[in-house]
């Protein structure tokens, strides 16, 4: 066996991490939590079952834990072979991890809210409310679009070098990169024009980022990755 190759499933135990804790966090909070137009009604969810809101939240920052490890895991492998490309994918991951951490204050934001601490009391209970409902759909509205603006260089870059190197099936590289480019659509979408049927395209993003992310997961989880130099490239 050439001594350069190197196989590993970790980054796709890291992988899958990252998405079920990142997809529950999304899920509940988007699916039990928000009722667009309704302040009294999400701020009940909220209370209603508030552990599981917070559960959701600490959910999402464990996933940008698993997915920094994830990137820094591919990347030692990555650099052997295209150290610019390994850059960008790297970057791109740190980027998206930063911003969704960062997107995060504003589900804290809500919960500070609706404490009802002595210094808010200058505000009735319906801005309160309206308050919340205002920072929980900034989080999942502009704050997550901000961050999935890096899943484009993220997922192009990944797909480019499962294509170009084969670190897996060259398909896998091909629908990583697609998915890249139905995210650029999706974000064009949501913040130049909103008003054009923004859900169909969330979906589109979504389908094309579950035919791209669950078999790579799955290939990286059942066979793991090999790396070496191709066509005469050293490390």
């Amino acid at each position: 066996m050439n001594p350069t190759m190197k196989t590993t499933r970790l980054p796709g135990l890291l992988f899958f991490l990252a998405a079920v804790t990142g997809g529950f966090g999304l899920f509940y909070i988007r699916s039990y939590v928000i009722v667009p137009g309704d302040a009294d009604a999400t701020v009940a969810n909220i209370r209603a079952a508030e552990f599981l809101y917070r559960a959701a939240i600490l959910s999402t920052l464990f996933s940008q834990v698993f997915m920094f490890f994830f990137g820094l895991t591919l990347f030692h492998l990555f650099r052997e072979v295209n150290k610019r490309l390994a850059i960008v994918f790297l970057t791109s991951i740190l980027m998206t991890v930063g911003l969704a951490v960062a997107n995060t204050l504003h589900h804290f934001e809500a919960l500070l809210v609706l404490n009802q601490a002595d210094y808010l009391k200058v505000f009735s209970l319906v801005q309160l409310n309206a308050m919340a409902l205002t920072s929980v759909r900034l989080a999942n509205g502009p704050g997550q679009g901000l961050l999935e603006i890096f899943w484009t260089p993220y997922y192009f870059s990944f797909g480019l070098l499962v294509f170009k190197y084969r670190f897996l099936p060259r398909v896998l590289g091909i629908l990583l990169m697609i998915m890249g480019v139905g995210y650029t659509i999706n974000i064009l979408d949501k913040f130049l024009m909103p008003q054009f049927h923004p859900l169909m395209f969330t979906r589109l993003a979504m389908t094309l980022g579950a035919l791209g992310a669950i078999p790579t997961i799955l290939w990286l989880l059942i066979k793991g990755t090999k790396v070496q130099p191709q066509d005469g490239q050293a490390p």
